[in-house]
């Protein structure tokens, strides 16, 4: 019989029936479990598959009779369960037990060592449920074995069940978990000798995860050492069973007493942290000769830029701790914070003795940077002195006591700065209209003996003339549609906080002493008498009366009412100018002039001829020019750029991509 012809369509069909077919044929042959492994199936007879060796003799093959109490002995080892329960005595070389997040505040002598013990049962306790406000940064997990890092695991109690499956993955196949050792010395021993200039020795912590080493310190082995730096150091690891610590203190003749330091582990973050990078986190506003602006970056950088209401309803996170750089006690301590906040030689908030607290802090909203950050002034310095200033954070910045997760707290890098020789210029801020000014002013002691008084006089002269600018502005009609308006590019709000930020720093303009020496600044007021009575020497006076810019200061009030003598300006930027025309009517008649004019230098500084970098996390560069909530630290062209400037520059560079 012939077989059917079949169509094309018919016969692929055929084929991928017969091939599916052939592959479930396959699959169920080799799935089905009467198959699998027959030959090591046992019989299906009802047996007692233990009756030969029941009848054989005992299980263990072990002379019962011979076997004494004693000779062999089993030492059992389970994840997360500590040996020491079995009840045995313990002796003077016994390692100190530590727990989770619990420091220890404790006295090294000179050639001592101090032993601890972070047990199993602690490594593989529960994880303290306190959540950082400020959070600790973590980083790549260290082996204790060999020093290299390791790639970081996902975080066991990120998610609400899985430190129960972590316990049980490591119950079964030994698994590790990550310890934090940290150490800070709060204080340390003095010297014997008033000439001993020298730092004493740093504090030594040692490291070793095997019961053959219970006592670590110098001269043993197998373990690990860190040398503590400027009072602090930490060491991570990835941990399985007791971790044995050792704290020595140096023996060195040329000093005398113990250091006092504070020993803490966690599993969960390190109790204390010091931010080794090179950003202070801290930048100086601005100083006169007995006291200081600084600023603090904003803390939401530290926590992914989030939860801006969050942070802008509580208390300042930040503590400031200041010091003269000439001052010997603060050496070794500068990167532990109790030792900062211990330290006879600090400045520092409530520091107990002051008459008066000399570091005030608040939150600062109205910046340039719409986010907050917060501001410290610093009283009660001497003249042309220079002070080093840590930022530190209490605590977690919520809470500072045992069992809270970097309840040790955080330290900064240091940063520098410097007071003024001169008297004429002092510190003036929170005014009402020109709200952004924390910066130097000319000033006068004898006539404004206190900042107060100086601070009322510019508040009277700026809110006195803000009144001619908004006599303009009511006859430019703003409250209309935009087709009205006198822009569509712009309109009167613009305008208003365009010439607010010129009028502000033309009015108040930012004063350095007559000393320095940066040659951008515009030298002011040569001809008159300092505060004290002194005038310059003959061959300057010669030269300020060559120019009125010289000789006078660019407003004449200033002169007459504070006659703060000679002194330097930082001139405004020429932006501050440009933004005036760029948003504000031409009724107003306002002009600026450009660079190579008649007084364009001896008035504004030409930011043309400085790098603008639009990057903001980008070098800080130091400031040449003047604008309201400028910080020192920054340049014209950095982080603190006025918004309107950054908007044009960005115009440019986009334009530029297209050309």
């Amino acid at each position: 019989m012939p077989l059917p012809k079949l169509s094309p369509l018919q016969s692929r069909l055929a084929a991928s029936l017969i091939a599916s077919v052939m592959l479930l044929l396959l699959y169920f042959t080799f799935s089905f479990p009467h198959f699998a492994y027959a030959a090591d199936v046992d019989s299906i007879q009802p047996e007692d598959h233990n009756h030969e060796r029941l009848l054989g003799g005992p299980v263990l093959d072990v002379d019962l009779e011979s076997l004494e109490l004693g000779d062999i002995s089993y030492q059992s080892e389970f994840v997360g369960v500590d040996r020491g329960i079995i009840g045995r005595t313990p002796t003077a070389d016994d390692p100190t037990g530590l727990t989770n997040n619990d420091p220890v505040t404790i006295n090294i002598e000179l050639g001592r060592t101090v032993s601890y013990v972070f047990t199993n049962v602690s490594l593989y306790g529960e994880k303290s449920k306190t959540e950082p406000f400020l959070p600790v940064p973590r980083y790549p997990r260290r082996s204790l074995v060999d020093g290299e890092e390791e790639p970081e695991d996902v975080d066991e109690d990120e998610e609400g069940f899985a430190s129960n499956k972590l316990a049980l993955r490591q119950s079964s196949t030994g698994g590790n978990r990550t310890l934090y050792v940290s150490v800070t010395a709060c204080g340390q021993p003095k010297p014997v000798q008033n000439t001993t200039t020298s730092p004493p020795p740093q504090l030594q912590l040692y490291i070793s995860q095997t019961s053959d080493n219970k006592n670590p310190g110098p001269g043993k082995s197998p373990q690990v050492m860190v040398e503590l730096v400027e009072g602090y150091g930490m060491y991570e690891m990835n941990a399985t069973g007791d971790v044995f610590i050792g704290v020595y203190g140096k023996n060195d003749t040329a000093y005398t007493g113990p250091w006092s330091a504070q020993i803490a582990a966690s599993i969960d973050a390190p109790f204390h942290y010091y931010h080794n990078i090179s950003d202070p986190n801290l930048l100086l506003v601005d100083s006169d000769s007995s006291s200081a602006f600084l600023v603090a970056d904003n803390p939401m950088k530290f926590d992914s830029y989030r939860n801006f209401d969050k942070w802008s309803k509580i208390s300042p996170p930040y503590v400031l701790f200041a010091s003269n750089a000439q001052d010997q006690a603060i050496q070794g301590l500068r990167h532990s914070y109790c030792g900062l906040a211990n330290s006879p030689g600090t400045i520092a908030p409530d520091r107990p003795g002051q008459t008066n607290n000399q570091v005030q802090f608040w939150w600062d909203k109205e910046m340039t940077n719409p986010l907050p950050r917060q501001k410290f002034y610093v009283s009660q310095l001497s003249g042309a002195t220079k002070y080093n200033a840590i930022l530190a954070v209490r605590g977690n910045s919520t809470s500072a006591e045992p069992g809270v997760v970097g309840g040790g707290g955080q330290v900064f890098r240091q940063t520098d700065f410097s007071t003024l020789s001169e008297s004429n210029c002092a510190l003036v801020s929170n005014l009402t209209l020109c709200n952004q000014i924390s910066y130097s002013v000319p000033a006068n002691p004898t006539l404004f003996p206190n900042t107060s008084a100086l601070a009322a006089f510019y508040e009277n002269y700026t809110t006195t003339y803000w009144k001619f600018f908004q006599n303009a502005m009511s006859m430019v009609p703003c409250e209309t549609t935009p087709s009205a308006q006198y822009s569509l590019a712009t309109d009167c709000t613009r305008c208003e906080a365009a010439y607010k930020e010129w009028f502000c720093a033309v009015s108040v303009p930012r004063c350095k002493g007559f000393s320095a020496t940066s040659s951008w600044l515009q030298p002011r007021a040569m001809g008159q008498p300092f505060p004290d009575g002194t005038f310059l020497d003959a061959e300057q006076l010669a030269v300020a009366g060559q120019s009125k810019s010289l000789n006078n200061s660019r407003n004449p009030t200033i002169d007459a009412m504070i006659k703060p003598g000679p002194y330097k300006e930082v001139l405004p930027c020429d932006r501050l100018c440009y933004n005036v025309v760029q948003n504000c009517p031409a009724s107003l008649g306002f002009n600026c002039p450009l660079p190579g004019d008649i007084g364009f230098a001896t008035s504004y500084f030409d930011t043309s001829q400085q790098v603008v970098v639009l990057d903001p996390n980008s070098t800080q560069t130091q400031m040449r020019c003047n604008y309201p909530g400028s910080i020192v630290g920054l340049g014209a062209g950095g982080r603190a750029l006025p918004p309107q400037g950054l908007a044009v520059l960005l115009l440019v560079v986009l334009g530029l991509m297209f050309v």
